[in-house]
């Protein structure tokens, strides 16, 4: 990461809580102690990593994570593979938008685990299972997040 894009990110993270600091405690959950100030600490940690050149000085017997594209597809995987990507994406949009996010993901992601990742049955009801679970008990339930309920619903 260049340095000059670290001090970017430290200087918005750095306004978000000061500009959200002054709200009334449940508003700033999310955007000052979810986001701004994790976000704050993982960008002062990333600087110090920038300045005493841990990237160069850990090269010796690690890893290197940077070569994702190392291994070359066929044309006609990777188009496969995009196809497939963009039809999750717009299935799982219009889902959201027929039946409202607290049923569409967690029945997305069920389909995905099963489907796509050919997971046991099992294995996709619990990753769809505790998809709901997260939408309804912890957004619905605990912070009273009213989600629209879709066309089909409304």
């Amino acid at each position: 990461m260049k340095i000059n894009f670290a001090l970017f990110l430290l200087v918005i993270f750095a306004v978000a809580i000061v500009s959200g600091w002054g709200w009334p405690d449940i508003a700033k959950i999310m955007p000052v102690y979810v986001a701004a100030i994790p976000g704050l600490l993982m960008i002062l940690i990333q600087i110090y990593r920038e300045a005493i050149g841990w990237e160069k000085s850990n090269k010796a017997g690690g890893m290197d994570m940077d070569e994702s594209g190392a291994d070359k597809l066929d044309a006609a995987t990777a188009r496969a593979r995009t196809l497939a990507f963009f039809a999750w994406f717009i299935g799982g949009a219009l889902g959201i938008w027929l039946v409202g996010i607290v049923y569409a993901l967690p029945l997305l992601v069920f389909l995905y685990a099963r489907l796509q990742g050919e997971e046991k049955w099992l294995t996709s009801l619990i990753t769809g299972g505790c998809a709901y679970l997260m939408i309804w008990g912890l957004f619905e339930y605990m912070l009273e997040t009213r989600w629209p309920s879709g066309i089909l619903f409304g």
